[in-house]
């Protein structure tokens, strides 16, 4: 049996989500974490392109793992200690009101890792924390604080392929990708079309990867 291993994550909490992505997961039986962020600005200028509390709590209860991604969506590099504290915190408020755990994983906001706030997100229970660094997820040697992804998106399809080489054959190693809406209506620039991604999700199933969540792979160490 394969032991190639996808580590699969979203960002930003949307719509398409739940109502296109999760559909095609369940029909594969893969996992996931899906990263919450609830900037106001994004939430008032597009209401139609984010799911709501409610939305939120149906991928919880579908088994699905849901992740920090801080409140307003800031580069945690570049807030005082004060701050970095009261996004996570103000985010994991919000999640537990709509009977969510409290998560165990965060993601970057923007992307780059931030050594300020990786000092800082064990204090709230967070094991692990997701970079855009291109690199594999060694459970071994990756400092889980600084765990590195490839972005999926529409202009970088190719990442896809490169991502996908680096699982071996080792439950120690996974290639850690993220998506962002599928399709992405707020920002174009982060946009993953429909086709691209089922075509996606239908070659690691047919080629047997394994499809967990970050929590799910942190918990083979």
């Amino acid at each position: 049996m394969s032991e190639k291993t996808v580590v699969l994550t979203f960002d930003d909490c949307c719509k398409s989500h739940l109502y296109f992505v999760l559909p095609i997961l369940q029909k594969y039986g893969f996992n996931a974490t899906f990263f919450i962020s609830r900037p106001q600005n994004w939430l008032s200028d597009y209401p139609e392109a984010y799911l709501s509390g409610e939305e939120i709590a149906r991928i919880h209860q579908a088994g699905f793992e849901i992740g920090n991604h801080s409140m307003n969506h800031h580069r945690m590099n570049e807030l005082s200690d004060e701050v970095c504290r009261s996004e996570v915190r103000e985010l994991n408020e919000f999640l537990t009101s709509y009977g969510i755990p409290e998560p165990v994983s965060f993601a970057y906001p923007g992307g780059p890792y931030a050594a300020n706030a990786a000092a800082i997100l064990p204090e709230f229970g967070l094991r692990c924390a997701r970079t855009t660094e291109h690199s594999v997820w060694d459970l071994q040697k990756t400092d889980p604080m600084r765990v590195p992804s490839f972005s999926i998106t529409e202009k970088s399809a190719d990442d896809f392929k490169t991502a996908i080489d680096l699982a071996v054959d080792d439950p120690g190693y996974a290639a850690s990708i993220l998506y962002h809406g599928v399709p992405d209506i707020h920002h174009p620039w982060c946009n993953t079309p429909e086709e691209m991604f089922a075509g996606q999700m239908k070659f690691l199933a047919d080629n047997g990867f394994k499809v967990v969540s970050m929590r799910d792979f942190l918990n083979r160490r």
